[in-house]
């Protein structure tokens, strides 16, 4: 999860409770994939949470959900090209990245 600077600058060592982030990412496992895709997403998107990621790693794909108004609206769904994040300002990946531990370090590296 990620929380911009304007919220974190306000979190204190001893806090408890947190505001919803501004991005969460998740990964998908046997074990929580109709969680992540169901349950989580409705949860999310009641509170708010600006920009979902659900990263398939079995099938290499990435969802990219961004909230307008009080739903989330499906930006991308791929295995290819690039990502670019709506909260984050000026991340963008390649999506292969995600799941190929060379083009990541291509990636990090500005290559």
């Amino acid at each position: 999860m990620f929380f911009r600077k304007d919220k974190s600058d306000n979190f204190t060592e001893d806090q408890v409770l947190f505001p919803a982030p501004d991005l969460v990412i998740e990964v998908l496992s046997d074990s929580t994939e109709k969680r992540d895709g169901g349950v989580k997403f409705k949860d999310y998107q009641a509170h708010k949470i600006e920009e979902y990621w659900i990263i398939d790693t079995e099938n290499q794909t990435l969802e990219q959900y961004y909230l307008k108004g009080d739903t989330y609206d499906l930006i991308l769904k791929s295995s290819q090209g690039f990502v670019r994040s709506f909260v984050v300002d000026g991340f963008q990946i390649p999506i292969i990245a995600i799941f190929d531990e060379v083009e990541n370090l291509n990636a990090i590296l500005g290559f």
